[in-house]
């Protein structure tokens, strides 16, 4: 009798015991799902937000640590980033993540301008999961892109497994082939439209994806004339940072044809941002000569001068076009270029002005929008010569986000308030950047409303992480103390 009531009693313990452990299991927090909410944030892209609550995560799970690195990475901080990937790769963890880490990794060689030591990181990926070996080709086909190793890329853009990839990835690739195929086959007139993917959207891979030129901009080029399609071609891939691309699609330009010149312009370009400072001097030198009625040469060759620190050649090309008594805009801006290089601020703003004047009167305004520009960013007469400008300049352009922007952050640091407040805004409605919402942030709180004026400082830090606007922004939110 007693036995058989002990062993009710402890069967009732027991049950009681059972369910109290499952109630505190059920009860306590579950850090992965604190990792998930997180996740949220940073798929919505509110990087200051979720770097901060991965930050609190980070010394439980070694994968906040990991997405911490690639918060890092998108803010451009590659230091703290590799520091961070470090961090979890020593903790421990998945391969998946691991493998994730390391194409990170070198993600952050080449954002430092070692794409050397990214591809050698990017290649130590010998194994990997179907996904992650997909995007380590694709990273290294890009490389050989950017090299000028066409061969190689067009190769693995066309054996790459995109059944593994993401649609963005996948639109990548097309989009690569399509510009290869016309660069191999001048009268490629059609776009490479590959099957479309059913794999799910990473939000931790896309920061890895190469820059893409977008359906319309291609499509237009392809469409072109068949005498101005590689020109068009190459400016695409120039704008892509793609410059031993731009060179190939440039040199398939017929020399005595219409875009002949312009093609050669961009060639030399082309050259001295490839580091090639000498080829490409030289070409401009070469054109110049072989065109000496055409100042807007001269002009070019005087600003690569000054690019490449040789003020003393740009000083004396300067000289030598006004000697023939060329003038206008072009020359100008060049003077306006030498003169700010050399901290002559009262010259440069002369410069500027004269662009104004000798502009022709349908572009103007944009020369007004240029020497606004000067006086905003320098400093310089900024509450005098430069609010006359900004406002001239909206004046002539009353919808265009560029001016609205500029008469906003004029009119902000000269105290008008409600009128930077109200240019902030236009410009915002116009369809302005960070740096409208940047100066809207600081007036709303300069004007008291901190709520919004701090919302707005926070979107620019997310909107554009790698700018040098994120760190104005933050640089404000630690001044009002958050």
């Amino acid at each position: 009798m007693i036995s058989s009531h002990w062993r009710q009693l402890t069967a009732w313990s027991i049950s009681i015991l059972i369910a109290g452990i499952a109630g505190w299991l059920a009860l306590r927090p579950d850090p992965y799902d604190a990792l998930r909410q997180v996740d949220t944030l940073f798929a919505a892209g509110h990087y200051r937000a979720a770097l901060n609550q991965y930050a609190a995560l980070a010394n439980v799970l070694s994968e906040a640590e990991l997405r911490r690195g690639i918060v890092f990475t998108i803010r451009g901080e590659t230091d703290p980033a590799r520091r961070a990937f470090a961090a979890a790769i020593q903790t421990g963890l998945r391969p998946a993540e691991y493998q994730l880490a390391v194409l990170y990794l070198g993600q952050i060689a080449f954002l430092e301008g070692d794409p050397r030591a990214a591809r050698r990181t990017w290649q130590t990926l010998t194994t990997c999961l179907p996904n992650r070996c997909a995007i380590r080709d694709l990273l290294l086909a890009d490389d050989d892109l950017r090299a000028g190793r066409f061969d190689a890329a067009f190769a693995a853009y066309q054996s790459v497994a995109t059944e593994q990839l993401p649609a963005d990835w996948v639109a990548m690739v097309g989009e690569r082939l399509t510009l290869l195929s016309a660069l191999h086959n001048p009268n490629h007139e059609t776009p490479v439209n590959l099957q479309v993917s059913t794999v799910l959207a990473d939000p931790f891979l896309r920061p890895l994806l190469p820059p893409q030129a977008g359906t319309e901009a291609l499509s237009t080029a392809l469409m072109a004339d068949p005498a101005a399609r590689p020109q068009l071609l190459g400016q695409l891939a120039l704008e892509l940072g793609y410059d031993h691309l731009a060179l190939a699609f440039f040199a398939q330009v017929d020399p005595a044809g219409a875009h002949g010149l312009s093609a050669a312009i961009y060639r030399a370009y082309a050259h001295l941002r490839l580091g090639n400072q000498q080829q490409g001097i030289v070409q401009l030198e070469q054109l110049a000569a072989a065109h000496p009625d055409d100042v807007r040469i001269g002009a070019l060759l005087a600003v690569a001068y000054i690019r490449t620190g040789d003020l003393s050649a740009a000083a004396a090309r300067l000289q030598q076009i006004q000697a023939q008594h060329h003038s206008g805009p072009a020359i100008a801006l060049a003077q306006a270029g030498l003169a700010f290089a050399q901290r002559d601020f009262v010259a440069a703003a002369d410069a500027y002005e004269q662009a104004v004047i000798t502009a022709s009167p349908d572009e103007r305004s944009r020369y007004l929008t240029i020497a606004a520009r000067f006086h905003l960013d320098s400093g310089f007469e900024r509450c005098s010569s430069g609010i006359l400008a900004a406002q001239a300049a909206v004046n002539s352009l009353p919808t265009d986000p560029e001016a609205l922007t500029i008469l906003a952050g004029t009119r902000y640091y000269c105290g008008d308030l409600s009128g930077a407040l109200a240019a902030a805004d236009a410009a915002l409605t116009a369809g302005g950047g960070v740096e409208a919402r940047f100066y809207y942030g600081l007036i709303l709180c300069a004007q008291g409303d901190l709520r919004r004026g701090r919302a707005a400082l926070e979107a620019v830090a997310d909107q554009a992480p790698a700018s040098i606007w994120r760190q104005r922004a933050e640089t404000a939110l630690e001044l009002l103390g958050t």
